[in-house]
């Protein structure tokens, strides 16, 4: 019985410690979000939109990627890192760069037509 007791009260005391982990003032110190290390690692997170009825290919950072019509596709590069269009479109043809990633485009969308 009493051992059933101490584990009753040692389960309440975790989970009463779990929920203000964050009101802690260094909680949040050791909780790093895919943002904040992403800063860390200099790799910008972008979103890359087809806002066309066409499909669409680009080259970000050597990978290959087809965005279908009306679709988004979250990626991270580095600043300076070209996105080279593979396909022709409104306004560009195949081989193009469309932009260089800037740390301006974090957790941004830009779209393409």
């Amino acid at each position: 019985m009493q051992l059933k007791n101490q584990l009753s009260i040692s389960l309440l005391t975790v989970f009463s410690f779990a929920q203000a982990a964050h009101a802690w003032p260094l909680g949040r110190l050791f909780h790093w979000h895919p943002t904040t290390a992403a800063v860390r690692n200099s790799e910008i997170y972008f979103q890359l939109s087809n806002g066309s009825d066409l499909t669409q290919e680009v080259e970000v950072s050597g990978g290959h990627y087809a965005l279908t019509p009306k679709s988004t596709l979250t990626l991270a590069a580095t600043a300076g890192t070209p996105v080279i269009s593979q396909s022709a479109g409104k306004g560009h043809r195949e081989g193009e760069i469309l932009f260089t990633v800037q740390p301006t485009l974090r957790n941004k969308t830009v779209i393409m037509h």
